[in-house]
């Protein structure tokens, strides 16, 4: 049993993070590799962290899909197998997930016509969502979340009542929901913050945009670490909170909600990716380039601005330069509410340096001595693939009453 960690690929302007916590499960938040060989070793690197199963297949515990933009889930299908699992291919040696989590909602409002042409879906995306039906129609069938390469959870319910007959498997918002899944790791605790109901976030259905309907969650890491002085354990819990390209009008809701309900703290976080590749607009209703001077948003800086001591911001996005996102003005303001918080660092994907075949660095975080780190190189070296056989177990499914 190992600390718990975060690795933040270098996808540019994309999201690919994985969870392991200190029980070497493997969460998935979003994927992104582009096309061609020039990014083999992004899969190659995604490949030797994950553990085996006793087929010998390759897989994530879960794969969390916080919305369906291209820079979010191009690759899906080259990377990770679709359909029964019993079909894997020994050829194609794709990668098994065990468990999907994400929220209709954010395909329902991809099919809204208007907000600009923005709302389309890709291919990845379509394969995904095929992937994601394929689950639900079988846990209708089966009334059991079922084995591994079967199972999901809906991360808040349908419009419309369209999940009403499946409630077991769809997760509610601003709850913890770890219970419901499969994933059987008492280090883990998750609470679902978004996507919010359309009515909050938009006033019309062109607003209703992917991002606008962003899953945002918050991870609980637990960790234990030895205190020699007293001679036992002392246990720590890391708040991650991660939110894909969630917008200022999801902050605001949440914050407004969180507020009228005294649940602010639950936004409290060790670290935080920064949403939408640090854009400003995450912050603020005023465009950065169009207006002179442009205002923070109170509430969703607010929600925002719940740092503990010594955490940690992190950043996936291409170089800051003149083209945002990432804004160099978002970045300032997140400096702000860590230097407000004692210790904390901004740390940019993008400024990790290169490996020795001269590929971008992934951005890897610990979780020891009672707060995130940045690993160290020793510790970046360790990060390879462990195989685990007895991971996956297909004998006894985990049923609902």
């Amino acid at each position: 049993m190992e600390a718990p960690s975060m690795e933040v690929f270098p996808v540019g302007n994309g999201d690919m993070t994985l969870i392991t916590t200190k029980n070497n499960k493997k969460i998935l938040i979003d994927c992104y590799r582009k096309s061609g060989s020039d990014y083999d070793y992004l899969e190659e690197r995604l490949r030797d962290r994950l553990n085996t199963d006793k087929e010998g297949r390759l897989y994530v515990d879960v794969f969390v899909l916080t919305h369906p933009d291209a820079d979010h889930i191009t690759g899906f299908d080259t990377m990770f197998h679709t359909g029964n699992p019993d079909d894997w291919s020994d050829k194609s040696k794709k990668i098994i997930i065990n468990e999907i989590w994400s929220s209709p909602r954010v395909f329902r409002r991809a099919s809204v016509k208007g907000a600009n042409g923005n709302n389309s879906l890709c291919s990845d995306a379509k394969i995904f969502n095929k992937e994601a039906k394929r689950r639900v129609e079988l846990y209708r069938e089966t009334g059991s979340i079922n084995d591994v390469g079967n199972r999901i959870i809906i991360l808040s319910s349908d419009e419309d009542g369209k999940t009403d007959d499946i409630k077991p498997i769809v997760a509610d918002l601003y709850t913890s929901f770890t219970d419901m899944s499969g994933i059987g790791d008492n280090s883990l605790n998750t609470f679902l913050l978004a996507p919010a109901d359309k009515q909050d976030v938009a006033e019309n259905e062109e607003e209703l945009t992917k991002n606008n309907s962003s899953a945002i969650i918050r991870f609980d890491l637990d960790n234990t670490i030895y205190d020699e002085e007293h001679c036992y354990n002392l246990p720590y819990t890391h708040p991650v909170i991660i939110s894909g390209d969630a917008e200022v009008k999801c902050w605001e809701v949440l914050h407004d909600k969180l507020k009228a309900t005294t649940q602010l703290e639950e936004l409290a976080y060790d670290v935080l990716l920064a949403p939408h590749h640090c854009s400003w607009r995450s912050l603020s209703n005023d465009s950065e380039s169009k207006c002179d001077d442009p205002k923070l948003n109170e509430s969703a800086h607010t929600a925002l601005s719940f740092a503990n001591k010594n955490a940690l911001i992190l950043c996936s996005s291409q170089d800051f330069g003149e083209v945002t996102p990432p804004s160099q003005l978002a970045r300032g303001e997140y400096e702000k509410i860590l230097k407000n918080n004692n210790g904390g660092k901004f740390l940019a994907v993008a400024e990790q340096g290169k490996d020795a075949d001269g590929n971008p660095n992934s951005l890897i975080i610990t979780f020891t001595e009672g707060k995130p780190s940045k690993a160290t190189k020793a510790q970046i070296n360790g990060f390879s693939k462990v195989s685990n056989p007895e991971a996956v177990k297909k004998d006894g499914k985990r049923t609902y009453a």
